[in-house]
């Protein structure tokens, strides 16, 4: 019986692989093992444009609680730019490709499909992204009787790996199987292919480290290292359930869906082991990615795990988010992990797609609004790569990091969203302990102007131009004043984008509180204090940039 890592919980994280035994590729007496489209039109059409656009972000702090499920109430100007649609190929043999991983390296990206159900069969494209806002669809090749899990592109050959219907393919002399495919400039060369093939029901993983390839493979499989040069297996060690593995920092990570996360040396030496209390649904997909001192685990309902790499304790869990209407229970779980630089993805199915962006001030967490059922994710450069399952891949340039964000230097009117009224130093004093309120909505006296400075650490000195002083969260209370400059946390503010563009949250570093206009007075000399996170207007800030 076929045991498929379903497109649905989707593919791993990493790179590059093979086996000790060869097969190699003979086109006549394989027939149609492996076909290109030579269909220009095919190849033309096959990236679509016609939901391309700037994507919203709803943010954590955007996302409401109503009758015990998650909505969104708001759209957030932290965009992404959705630049093609990829459809699910189709082909003489198979109708329900799913896409299943992506590797992207020298402006082109690698995609790799397999079938759901008992059938075996598969397909890889090619798209060229030389330039960013129009993707093409350089190459296409389908796959009788394998189906294709994970991909890799590296010094001039793709590695496409996954499970083989070996009762019809004769020369296979394992279900797990590596091709080695030759390409040049984004076209597959069929006469340059070979096969490996290794224990286990299907081939689920393959990451490179130092000039050694490491593959794992499934049910009753193993890991098992390559030769960088001759792709003679020099190590193996056998696992019951591996779903992935991934390489950092000269170690290994391997998912095992029956006990966990073990982490190895490029020797395959056990270094330490994580526990996780998930359970891994048979034949789900699920991938692993890693830092220098975390490991993050797709681990489906509960969301991703974050385990420290040399403890194994569990730090956090990143939640999934919301809980849309009509989408079964089995299909809002996390199948895929990514990390970019200081933002990680997660693929939670019917749940969607959600970003972390996390660093020394920040500390946000969203969901990407695309369509369909995200099942697998990576991000690598200005890219993010969502496959959505037979609805085929959505290609996504230019991620905007917190520092695309940045609130410039200069001078500003800072006004509360709800009233219009510009905040201000009460009474035009001068004095240390001075309260902060809401006057004019005019903006134009000088004790309502303020110069916004940025530290070193991306944190905002808001000083007043009248009197020189700057804002801070009084001690104790919750008032918000005036004091002469000392650089503490209770001086320094993160600016996180809210509603609307132009409009922002402006969040204390002493307590996490964000600036707030006490009890939605409208009122000339309403008091600012800070308070919890609610996201009402009265804790939204226009911020008007004056002239120099």
């Amino acid at each position: 019986m076929k045991k498929v890592y379903l497109a649905i919980f989707s593919t791993l994280i990493f790179i590059t692989s093979c086996s000790d035994e060869t097969t190699h590729f003979d086109q006549q007496s394989l027939g149609r093992a492996l076909v290109l489209e030579e269909s220009n039109s095919i190849l033309r059409d096959g990236i679509s444009d016609n939901n391309n656009g700037i994507l919203d972000i709803y943010f954590e702090h955007e996302i409401s609680s109503k009758n015990g499920s998650m909505f969104l109430n708001t759209t957030s100007d932290f965009h992404l730019n959705l630049v093609g649609q990829v459809s699910s190929p189709n082909f003489e043999g198979s109708s329900n490709l799913s896409a299943t991983h992506v590797d992207y390296q020298d402006q082109f990206a690698y995609v790799s499909y397999n079938t759901l159900g008992e059938t075996f069969a598969g397909a890889v494209d090619i798209i060229d992204l030389s330039d960013p806002v129009s993707p093409v669809l350089a190459s296409r090749m389908y796959m009788y009787d394998r189906d294709a899990n994970v991909i890799l592109y590296d010094n001039g050959y793709l590695y496409v790996l996954g499970g083989v219907d070996a009762e019809k393919v004769l020369e296979a002399t394992g279900e797990s199987f590596i091709a080695k495919i030759g390409v040049s400039n984004g076209i597959i060369d069929l006469n340059d292919v070979n096969y490996f093939y290794q224990q286990g029901n299907t081939a689920t993983g393959i990451t490179k480290m130092q000039n050694s390839y490491y593959v794992s493979s499934g049910i009753d499989g193993s890991i098992a290292q390559y030769d960088g040069n001759s792709f003679l297996k020099s190590n193996e060690v056998t696992f019951d359930d591996l779903r992935s593995v991934t390489s950092g920092n000269g170690k290994l990570a391997i998912l095992d869906g029956s006990t966990g996360v073990t982490i190895m040396d490029g020797e395959l030496n056990e270094l330490s082991q994580i526990t996780t209390s998930s359970n891994f649904v048979e034949d789900a997909k699920r991938t692993l990615a890693m830092t220098d001192s975390q490991v993050i685990v797709a681990e489906g309902a509960q969301g991703a795990g974050v385990y420290n790499i040399n403890t194994g304790a569990l730090e956090e869990y990143l939640p999934i988010l919301i809980d849309p209407e009509n989408i079964a229970a089995s299909d809002k779980v996390t199948n895929a992990v990514s990390i970019n630089g200081n933002a990680t993805l997660l693929a939670n199915g019917g749940a969607g797609l959600a970003i972390k962006v996390k660093n020394e001030l920040v500390d946000l967490m969203g969901v990407v609004e695309l369509n369909g059922s995200i099942n697998y994710v990576i991000s690598d450069g200005d890219y993010i790569f969502a496959a959505s399952g037979n609805s085929g891949l959505q290609i996504i340039n230019k991620i905007r990091t917190q520092e695309s964000l940045v609130v410039p230097e200069g001078d500003y009117i800072i006004r509360a969203r709800h009233s219009g009224r510009a905040m201000a130093i009460s009474s035009l004093s001068s004095s240390n302990g001075a309260n902060i309120v809401q006057l004019s909505t005019a903006g134009q006296a000088e004790n309502e102007q303020w110069n916004l400075e940025i530290l070193d650490s991306g944190a905002y000195i808001i000083r007043s131009n009248y009197s020189n002083k700057v804002s801070q969260k009084s001690n104790p209370g919750y008032n918000v004043e005036q004091w002469e400059y000392e650089g503490t946390s209770r001086q320094q503010w993160a600016i996180e984008p809210a509603a609307e563009e132009g409009y922002f949250y402006i969040r204390n570093l002493i307590d996490n509180r964000y600036l707030d206009v006490s009890g939605v007075s409208t009122r000339s000399g309403g008091t600012i204090i800070t308070w919890q996170f609610h996201g009402n207007a009265n804790q939204q800030w226009l911020l008007e940039k004056l002239e120099d």
